[in-house]
């Protein structure tokens, strides 16, 4: 087995790698606000007695959108729901086509993500999004993020963040970290 770091951040230490890359103190403390928040709620959701999943509904609002408002993401650039994609990013406020930069396909809880980039993929045919450079899919705990290579998409994830798990070093997809995962999709809002 190829040796890896299984070792997790503190909030020390990680605020320090990502204000190292770039990311503002105060985005950071948001950053771990909703990171927290991801973090108590994911273990509970999977406790819950009544056998009920949390739907994708319940995964955009409670967990995924915090998160991105704390990188950064204005609630004008971002936009649930729009045209059947579950959240979209948009480079500005007029929330086109033509600004769309990223979009987000969410699953509930627990739901493996595995073939699940067809359908973001589809949307972005169907609805012309020439701009889009990153592709997030998430059951809430887990985030793969996908990326262009020249005019195709890549079928292996760039980025890979478990909110219940920043572990300096993921398995798999190989060399992915919470960092750089966390970086990627901030910088995607500039």
């Amino acid at each position: 087995m190829p040796s890896h770091e299984t070792s997790l951040y503190s909030e020390e230490r990680l605020g320090a790698e990502l204000f190292s890359a770039g990311i503002s103190s105060r985005n950071i403390e948001d950053i771990y606000s909703a990171l927290r928040q991801a973090d108590n709620l994911c273990p509970w959701y999977r406790q819950d007695q009544s056998g009920r999943r949390p739907t994708e509904h319940e995964v955009v609002s409670h967990i995924l959108l915090p998160l991105f408002l704390g990188l950064g993401w204005s609630h004008q650039q971002l936009a649930v729901e729009w045209n059947r994609v579950d959240i979209a990013f948009f480079k500005t406020t007029l929330t086109n086509e033509e600004n769309c930069v990223m979009v987000l396909e969410a699953k509930g809880m627990g739901e493996a993500l595995g073939d699940v980039l067809e359908q973001p993929l589809n949307y972005m045919r169907n609805l012309g999004l020439r701009h889009v450079t990153h592709i997030v899919v998430s059951n809430g705990a887990t985030l793969f993020v996908y990326g262009k290579k020249r005019r195709s998409w890549d079928s292996a994830p760039l980025a890979y963040l478990d909110v219940t798990c920043l572990q300096k070093e993921y398995i798999l997809p190989k060399g992915t970290n919470p960092v750089d995962a966390l970086v990627m999709l901030q910088l995607s809002a500039l």
